[in-house]
């Protein structure tokens, strides 16, 4: 009997805070440490509260969400005394993670913090990622009751979010550790803190994922660690449980626990929703309970799939790796770390794993009573309805009883046999109680007694008269006392539909006294009231903090409660209450009494008028004369002994304003007699039904009685015996109870009743004693069964009736209503281990329907049916009408008794010909019918728009809605009209189809207006202004609102709104640049007498230009007029003059697309190259020779029209909708027939921008206006009036500049000449200079005789990189770009990757010179840039979820430089848009005796290539040589570095270094041309003196200088394998170079010696450096036969023949680090090229070092990329893996590369994974990479967390198909194997399969559609999914290759890439 222990700890505990900031009446967690719910220090006084003027005191309501949604707070409010300001507040934590500081007395906010506004942004979890769990609606915020530091104002809690802000799913889910100041909510130094990818402490293979789990549990700090219990949402994805501490000071990791880990655990097998293990904790919100600061106790839910014990008993002090349905107990080491100490499994917990009821649904108590042995008590009550009770150092383990049963002190089953939630409660004064609260029963109270053996054990005393709600959420029971005085103990409930309810906590009579409380609304599951200082608070589930106390001071001082003592029956006892008037009293005007038992008078009080501070007394009478003992006897009245409660309220009237009327006193005294009294609790002893069959049936249903002494006399046990009839009656037959021979006493005449630990006869009970007595019913036959149990003593008789029932298991059916009034059955699952969905659907409803669908479950069996789990969908549209309250989990279902819910479909309005919308959700039931299985099922219900117009192929509407637009009669939104009176929107539709048109236009009832103009964004209103006019045709439709609105509708065929562009069959008709060989010309006057072309091919009805070129092959111009006719000629009539381009405004008659002339105009085009002459009709074609006279006479060369890139300031920007009505520039324009964009800009000079537009049009402007944006249809394709070489604009098409956004760039260089001869002849040279780009190229014709020739052209480069690579969308998607720096880009079109900036935007003026930017910029990773207005470039440092956005060029970095490396490279077609190019031209030089340095650099931007994913790449340089003689043929030449040294330490701005700032003699620096030929030989003959030159550069680039003699060079180039070959000797070679920089730094001397196309060289060097990188000194021999050039090394394809050639340099530059580091005094390295696969070769360098450990072995044709962080949660390279023991970096890269997959990765010396890029948020550059590889130990392997990443650089990216044929990818969906998007026909392969492959399998069996998925399966159907099943984008269909074609895509698991 030690149950004040607890009271003690409390009071001290209280009492030595005191001297601390904060105030003991502070609530600074959830209840208490313990869990015991007694809570005797917070001033609640039962005599104010029913004194009546207790009562709500304020309410906040929350301010408006931003998520907009109800805000809810699942976390318990804590109330606090921070000790900035010493006054009590209420800080509430909120779901949506909003936080609130309010003011105790009267609810004033304080302070708030909303943490979805932080930077970086911690929004809420949103419950729709979670897809059908709902048990929390709307957002997951902070859902686990919060802890305080009183220490240090520090609340600590943990916040469910996002791990990348602003990317959505539950895979990005993450929870963080926070800790704020009380007060101010600000964060605490170092927090928060993210736990993602942490390991168990108990399993190195299980790892946390904050996605998957919910922390629910309250949290505890425990030797300054915070602990916290997780477990899983609706058993859905990985819901292994897990304990988790946290360093409160700092926030770092401590420990993480699993429940269901090790080797005999499920394994986990990084996926989502495999390998999960089970046992959640979440114990209903309860507290992860501590008694002493060496152990915590928690309880654990259901396993999944495997769990250890089985059968097989076990000690609870035997690890056990799956916690499946356990009370545990772990110790606590001293640096915080877990382990598992004990636990007790139910001998039943396999049969409560299967049907799902939970023990772990509630936590654990520890409860501080003690006796025989037992120090303390652990509790635990679950959702199986059972409550047990342990003995807290011995919990009992599994099956440790005799006969497996369970070894515990006790199990209860209250009555009602229901679920429970939450922690029991315990009142460890008047005796003691322990408190317990089933669904939708009353709260029972349970006596403390002790068995035989002195331990403690319950039985039940009494129950409140209302039962709770009957549905889960009821919270834990709370208890006060005023300071821990007998008496005054209060009980709390938080009841989510009734309230706060609260009762006297000791029962009267068999009943818990109800005490009336103010009335609360509904509130929030698992909820207790938080108490204050006198006050208590709640929240509610309709987003308010409620505040509830006494309002006003009590008009007297008087003290209390007043305790009588012990007085016997038939005596009495009086006391004198005094009491001191606080204010002026008027007078007293009554008092009341509240217990019959105490006597107080009104007369005894003063009369009249009490002054303040008057002190007058009363006597009080407890008096219990007249009353006698009720020992079973009918005398009357009667009272039993024990405790007698009362409250006396004295009324008054006041003279002072603001007290209260009413002074409540509360009194207690103890009812005693001197002899026995005997008594049995409870009189009614239930036992819980057995179910014949189940589990726990065989041994029976235990429960317990005590035999009580309530006198104070010894008491002796005269007899047992048992009835049938009523004890007290004289009638009444009695049985002697009897024992049998296994010591069992039979308490009925059946033997169902039994119990084995009666007090012996004529034993004694001493004097306010009790015996527990342990009872058992055990029958096999159906039945209800009762019996009387009576006990005889000299103290009295006392009773107590035992029943019982035995019944069959229940059967569960289920049904679903029908349409017609029936009910459909729905099977039970086949395999009830395996949860089994059905599917039911609405149907399709064209909007503002509402339907209605009812499930219905029957239990026909014949015993309770309990619904064990229930989550229902919740929605708007389509959901259940009463989540709560119907087939809630917990709610029983009697036998032969049905119970419902109805689900809704109720689809808002929709648009005609709207695509179908589906909604979906799901209802998850499970039962106790353990054959019935999880069922899942899936409601649906589309809502699809109906369908009017014309139809596709495949019978879907071919118009859309595009929105409601304002119309006006100045200027129409379309064209041409019609005026029907039997308009419809169909109508209006099909028009637009006869008149070609792509929109159509219903307006004013009767009006339908069609054409092809896109209308204006900012023409676009609400939709709701076209829904006035009712369409005449069709009453059910409307034609457009009232103000000339009008209902737009496009034609899916014509438009796409996502880019506003055109397809080509609906551009407006233009000409075409381009015709076979011919390129346009222009529009020329014609007339019948003087043609212009003189051949007439004659006028045809199917005249086009493709057919007019036909006819006119042969000939060098052809032309087309007045639509129908064809001109041929060789040469252009004199009199035809140039025409205005408008007037050649006539549609082909065969093609409407095309223009063909006009009406005396004739489009002419030329044979591509023609050269026409102004003064001459002679033409020739370009592969003629042109001869000219003497005079001047212009030639002008026809060639296919360009859009200039820039013009003067302006840049162009790109191709821009217009429309006449509302322009894009608005702030001048002209039109010319001589326009070009040079006048434009000109005209334009000043404004912001200028465009061109329809040949002849130009405007002006400081800002886009209305809606203008960038199109990507092609229909800027008009050439100028005045310029046909350049394009201006075209129909509703703007060619539009901007100011400011070109950068320059430029070389300087410096040639001169000595005594030389230089002749060279021309031909046709040009020089073409791109955006943003400046080059110079200089050729002489003339020859120089012994004198100096000097030459210098030069141009200042900007800080911003540029770069010319072409870059449009989506022609350029998914290729690659290699910038100057080396790093290569994915060009990835539409998409915008979320979050992850660098800042704000820069704006820059093109795609690639954005690329060149995010190359140079520290941690940029990916970019978006918008071609536009200002064109700006957004920098990424994370690469987040892709967006789709039509207005985004976006790219991200798949590979990193690792060497030294300047990227040259051309594509397959011989042309790159970087290039410097020689259209058609041949040069040819020789050079004798000279000393001559000639330079020729592109220019000074970086050297950067733009590559396509299938392009061959060949580059051939010479450089440093000193004679040169070379004859090459090019149509574009490569930009190549002019320095003989290319390395990582040339940064990008100087990437074509060394010409830059250097003056040098007798040195060349020679950019070669890429040929289109197969080779070229260059060969020629030269004689050289010495000469000497010395160089100086202090700069970020690489400069040289040589000296040389040299004679005879040869060399062969080729373009696809450079190849050379040379002869020549030389002696003495000599260089020498010191370096002070972060660079490597070799100096040499070599001689060296070839002789036909073979060098040997030896070399002896010495360096000097002072650097922090690789200093390397060598001496090599080596021998070549052929050099191949290499595309790293820009030197190639160059020998000479030399003496005495010295060089010196001296430079300081910043170098990139190379990629790898060796300790090691001597090294040799070696230059290699070898030539891959695609045509480019590399040249790689190989060292060998002599220290243990390699961290990165780059063997070729692998590159280290370096170490990057990675996370168990989801892997950074997430294609494959595999582990081994004896793990090396070879190893791994050859299993990666036999998988197809570019990067491979190894991890924690024995992982490895592959992958085709670095995922999202995941980064190179991070320590840790130190672990040594299992098979090598002198490599590393990555670490903890961390994976040392290699790229194959010979590595081809697969692609994703974007057609097949005719079949055009239509996205990637989710897929199901349960339910296939497509069904018809199914294909696999594991060899075979292709995108190609499938389309064709599916077109030849007549399907439609088709899509492949999982690498090697094919599946075929006639529609394409709905678009509720597409996936977040496309790349989660870039998982796998196709089995067949690993080059392409073929989705990925349970993702689908389809096509149609």
């Amino acid at each position: 009997m030690k149950a004040f222990g607890l009271v003690r700890s409390l009071l001290s505990l209280a009492l030595c805070k005191t001297a601390l900031s904060w105030d003991p009446t502070d609530s600074l967690m959830d209840a208490d440490s313990a869990a015991t719910g007694y809570l005797p220090n917070h001033n609640m006084d039962p005599s104010v509260i029913t004194g009546g003027a207790f009562g709500q005191i304020w309410a906040f309501t929350v301010p408006t969400s931003s998520v907009g949604q109800t805000e809810q707070f699942y976390a318990k409010p804590l109330v606090y005394t921070p000790s900035s300001i010493g006054r009590q507040v209420v800080l509430a934590f909120s779901e949506q993670n909003r936080i609130y500081v309010l003011d105790a007395v009267n609810g004033t906010m304080y302070n708030m913090r909303d943490m979805g506004q932080d930077s970086p942004s911690e929004a809420p979890f949103w419950v729709s990622d979670l897809g059908s769990c709902n048990d929390i609606s709307g957002t997951i915020g902070i859902t686990g009751t919060p802890i305080i530091d009183n220490t240090t104002d520090t609340v600590y809690f943990w916040a469910k979010s996002y791990q990348t802000p602003g990317q959505r799913g539950y895979q990005n889910g993450a929870y963080r550790f926070h800790a704020i100041d009380a007060w101010t909510l600000k964060e605490r130094p170092g927090f928060p803190t993210n736990v993602e990818g942490k390991f168990a402490d108990n399993d190195n293979t299980r790892y946390f994922t904050g996605g998957g789990v919910l922390q629910r549990t309250s949290l505890n700090m425990i030797n300054g660690v915070v602990y916290a219990g997780f477990g899983g949402h609706c058993d859905m994805y990985n819901y292994t449980g897990w304990v988790v501490g946290m360093k409160a000071s700092t926030g770092d990791f401590v420990t993480a626990y699993s429940t269901s880990a090790g080797s005999r655990a499920p394994a986990q097998d990084g996926t989502w929703n495999g390998g999960g293990g089970g046992c959640g904790i979440w114990q209903g919100g309860s507290i992860i309970s501590s008694d002493n600061s060496g152990r915590l106790f928690f309880a654990t839910g259901n396993g999944y799939r495997t769990t250890v014990n089985g059968q097989t008993a076990a000690s609870g002090r035997t690890h056990l790796d799956t916690l499946s349905e356990c009370m545990v107990s772990m110790s606590i080491a001293s640096n915080g770390s877990i382990t598992q100490q004990d636990y007790f499994e139910p001998y039943t917990y396999q049969a409560i794993d299967s049907a799902d009821r939970d023990v772990g649904s509630g936590g654990v108590s520890i409860l501080p009573f003690s006796g025989g042995g037992v120090n303390r008590l652990a509790v635990t009550a679950g959702k199986n309805g059972q409550c047990y009770i342990t003995n807290a150092d011995n919990l009992g383990g599994y099956k440790m009883a005799s006969g497996g049963g369970d070894s515990i002190i006790q199990t209860i089953t209250p009555p009602t046999g229901t679920a429970m939630f939450g922690n029991v409660g315990a009142y460890p004064l008047e005796g003691g109680y322990m408190y317990i609260t089933p669904v939708g029963s009353p709260t029972y109270a349970y006596a403390l007694g002790y068995d035989s053996s002195g331990k403690p054990a319950f039985s039940l005393a009494g129950a409140t008269s209302d039962s709770s709600a009957g549905r889960v959420g009821t919270g834990s029971p709370t208890i006060t006392s005023l300071n821990g005085q007998p008496g005054t103990a209060i009980i709390w409930m938080s009841d989510p539909d009734n309230g706060v309810r609260a009762y006297y906590a000791v029962p009267n009579g068999g009943k818990l006294t109800k005490i009336t409380l103010p009335a609360t609304p509904v509130l929030p599951k698992f909820q207790r009231p938080v108490f204050g200082n006198g006050r208590y608070y709640t929240a509610t589930y309709t987003g308010q903090i409620l505040g509830f106390g006494s309002p006003v001071q009590l008009p007297f001082d008087c003290g209390g409660p007043f305790n009588f003592g012990e007085v016997s029956v038939g005596q009495s006892q009086t006391i004198n209450i005094n009491c001191t008037a606080k204010i002026n009293i008027n007078k007293i005007s009554n008092i009341t009494i509240g217990n019959v038992l105490y006597n107080a008078s009104l007369a005894s009080l003063p009369t009249g008028a009490i002054k303040a501070g008057t002190t007058f007394s009363f006597p009080v009478t407890f008096n219990l004369t007249g009353y006698v003992l009720d020992a079973g006897s009918t005398s009357s009245p009667t009272i039993q002994p024990g405790v007698q409660s009362g409250s006396i309220t004295i009324l008054s009237q006041n003279g002072v304003t603001g007290y209260s009327n009413q002074q409540p006193l509360s009194v207690t005294g103890t009812t005693i007699t001197a002899s026995a009294f005997a008594a049995i609790n409870p009189v009614n002893v239930n036992f819980s039904p057995l179910v014949l069959g189940s589990a726990s049936a065989g041994a029976g249903s235990d429960n317990t009685l005590v035999i009580q002494n309530l006198g104070k006399g010894n008491m002796t046990i005269l007899g047992y015996g048992y009835t049938i009839n009523d004890p007290t009656s004289g009638t009444a037959k009695f049985v002697n109870v009897t024992v049998n021979a296994t010591g069992q006493y039979r308490l009925d005449a059946n033997g169902y009743f039994t119990t084995t630990d009666l007090p012996a006869l004529n034993s004694v009970i001493a004097g306010g004693s009790s015996v527990i007595v342990h009872m058992n019913f055990l029958c096999q036959t159906l039945g209800d069964y009762y019996t009387t149990f009576t006990i005889w003593t000299n103290g009295g008789m006392a009773a107590s009736v035992l029943t019982g029932s035995a019944n069959a298991q229940p059967i569960a059916l289920l049904e679903v209503s029908t349409n017609e009034g029936g009910w459909n059955t729905i099977s039970g699952c086949s395999d009830p281990t395996v949860d089994c969905a059905s599917q039911i659907d609405f149907g399709t409803s064209t909007g503002l329907t509402n339907q209605r669908r009812t499930i219905r479950i029957t239990n026909n069996g014949g015993s309770d049916l309990i619904i064990d789990k229930s989550k229902p969908p919740v929605g708007t549209v389509l959901g259940a009408e009463n989540p709560s309250t119907d087939l809630y989990e917990g709610m029983v279902v009697k036998a032969g008794s049905s119970s419902t819910a109805s689900i809704f479909f109720s689809p808002p309005s929709t648009m005609l010909n709207s695509d179908p919308t589906v909604y979906s959700g799901a209802w998850t039931l499970n039962v106790n019918d353990l054959t019935w299985g999880v069922h899942i099922l899936n409601f649906t219900g589309t809502l699809q728009g109906a369908r009017v117009g014309p139809t596709l192929a495949d019978g879907t509407p071919r118009f859309k809605y595009l929105g409601c637009y304002k119309d006006s009669t100045n200027a129409r939104l379309e064209t041409t009209s019609q005026n029907n009176a039997n308009n419809t929107n169909g109508a209006c539709q099909s028009y637009a189809v006869t008149n070609k048109a792509a929109f159509a236009a219903t307006e004013y009832t009767t009006e339908c207006w069609v054409g092809r103009n896109i209308p204006s964004d900012s023409l676009k209103v609400s939709d709701y202004l076209c829904q006035n006019y009712v369409c005449p045709g069709d009453s059910t439709q409307m034609c457009g609102g009232v103000g000339s609105y009008a209902l737009m509708w496009y034609d899916t065929t014509g438009y796409f709104p996502s880019n506003k562009s055109l397809s080509k069959a609906f551009q407006p008709p233009s000409y075409k640049s381009v015709v076979g060989n011919y390129v346009y010309y222009g529009c020329r006057t014609d007339s019948t007498s003087s043609r212009t072309l003189s051949k007439s091919i004659g006028a045809t009805s199917t005249n086009t230009l493709e057919s007019c070129a036909t006819a006119c092959k042969g000939y060098t111009f052809f032309g087309v007029e007045y639509g129908t006719e064809c001109y041929c000629g060789n040469t252009i009539g004199s009199s035809s003059g140039v025409g205005v381009e408008s007037t050649c405004s006539y549609t082909c008659a065969g093609d409407v697309t095309e223009l063909c002339g006009g009406s005396s105009r004739i489009s002419v085009y030329a044979l591509n190259g023609t050269v026409v002459s102004s003064s001459s009709s002679t033409s020739s074609s370009a592969t003629g020779t042109a001869t000219s006279a003497a005079s001047a006479i212009s030639s002008t060369a026809v060639s296919a029209p360009t859009q200039p890139a820039s013009v003067g300031s302006y840049a162009f920007v790109g191709c821009y909708n217009d429309t006449v009505g509302a322009r894009a520039l608005v702030d001048g324009n002209t039109q010319s027939d001589s326009m070009s964009v040079e006048s434009c800009a000109a005209y334009c000079s000043g404004y912001q921008y200028f465009a061109v537009e329809y040949s002849a049009e130009c405007y002006c402007g400081n800002k886009i206006s209305n809606g203008g944006a960038i199109v990507t249809d092609g229909r800027c394709n008009m050439v100028c009036n005045g310029n046909a070489l350049e394009y201006c604009g075209g129909t509703s098409g703007l060619s539009l500049y901007s100011r400011g956004n070109t950068t320059a760039s430029a070389t300087t260089s410096t040639s001169s000449a000595a005594s030389s001869t230089l002749t060279s002849t021309s031909k046709s040279s040009s020089v073409s200079t791109s955006p943003a780009t400046s080059s110079t190229s200089t050729t002489s014709s003339s020859t120089i005789s012994s004198k100096v020739s000097t030459s210098s052209s030069s141009t200042t480069s900007s800080a911003t990189p540029s770069a010319t690579a072409v870059f449009t969308c989506p022609d350029s998607n998914n290729s690659t770009y290699t910038s100057a720096n080396g790093k290569t880009f994915l060009a990835e079109c539409y998409i915008d990757h979320a979050q992850g900036d660098l800042g704000g935007p820069v704006y820059l003026s093109s795609w690639a010179t954005c690329a060149e930017v995010c190359s140079t910029t520290t941690n940029c990773v990916a970019f978006s840039w918008q071609p536009g207005t200002l064109s700006p470039c957004y920098l990424k440092q994370a690469v987040g979820a892709p967006n789709s956005n039509s207005g985004v060029f976006g790219a991200k970095i798949i590979a990193w430089p690792t060497t030294s490396s300047s990227v040259i490279s051309s594509s397959a077609s011989a042309s790159s848009t970087q290039s410097l190019s020689s259209s058609a031209s041949t040069s040819t030089s020789s050079l004798s005796s000279a000393g001559s340095t000639t330079t020729s650099v592109a220019a000074s931007t970086p050297s950067s290539t733009f590559l396509s994913s299938s392009t061959v790449s060949t580059t051939s340089s010479i450089s440093a040589s000193s004679s040169l003689a070379s004859s090459s043929t090019s149509s574009s030449s490569s930009i190549i570095s002019s320095s003989t040294t290319s390395s990582s330490s040339i940064p990008s701005t100087s990437a074509t270094s060394s010409a830059s700032s250097s003056t040098s003699s007798s040195s060349s620096v020679v950019v070669a041309a890429t040929t289109t030929s197969s080779s070229t030989v260059v060969s020629s003959s030269t004689s050289s003196q010495s000469a000497t030159s010395t160089s100086v550069s202090s700069n970020q680039a690489v400069s040289t200088s040589s000296t040389s003699q040299s004679s005879t060079v040869s060399s062969t180039t080729s373009t696809v394998a450079t190849s050379s070959s040379s002869t020549s000797s030389s002696q003495a070679a000599t260089s020498t170079s010191t370096s002070s920089s972060q660079s490597t730094t070799t100096s040499s001397t070599s001689k060296s010696s070839t002789t036909s196309s073979t060098s040997s060289s030896t070399s002896s060097s010495s360096s000097a450096s002072s650097s922090q990188a690789v200093t390397t000194s060598s001496t090599s021999m080596s021998s070549t036969t052929s050099s191949t050039s290499s595309t790293v090394a820009s030197s190639s394809s160059s020998t000479s023949s030399s003496q005495a050639t010295t060089s010196s340099s001296t430079s300081s530059s910043q170098a990139l680090p190379t990629s790898s580091t060796s300790k090691s005094s001597t090294a040799s390295t070696s230059s290699t090229s070898s030539t891959a696969t695609t045509g480019s070769s590399t040249s790689s360098l190989v060292s060998t070092a002599s220290s243990s450990v390699s961290a990165t072995p780059t063997l070729p044709p692998w590159s280290y990329m370096g170490c990057a962080s990675d996370s168990t949660s989801a892997r950074s390279l997430n294609g494959t893996s595999t582990t081994n023991s004896a793990m090396t970096v070879e190893m791994c890269q050859t299993f990666c590369a036999s998988n197809n997959y570019p990067l491979a990765g190894v991890e924690y010396s024995t992982q490895c994974y592959c992958g085709l890029d670095l995922a999202p948020s995941y980064t190179y550059g991070q320590t840790g990479c130190t672990m040594v590889c299992g098979g090598d130990g002198t490599e590393t392997c990555g670490g903890r967390s961390r994976v040392s990443v290699y790229k194959n650089n010979t590595y081809v990216q697969p692609s994703l198909v974007q057609s097949s044929g005719a079949a055009v990818l239509q996205g990637c969906y989710v897929d199901s194997s349960s339910a296939r998007l497509l069904s018809k026909y199914t294909w696999t392969s594991s060899t075979t399969m292709s995108v190609d492959a499938c389309v064709s399998t599916c077109s030849k069996r007549g399907f439609a559609v088709s899509g492949v998925e999982y690498g090697g399966e094919c599946y075929c159907g006639n529609d394409i999914p709905a678009a509720t099943s597409l996936a977040t984008g496309t790349w989660e269909c870039q998982a796998m290759f196709c089995t067949g074609n690993t080059l392409q895509f073929c989705g990925g698991k349970s993702r689908m890439l389809v096509y149609a």
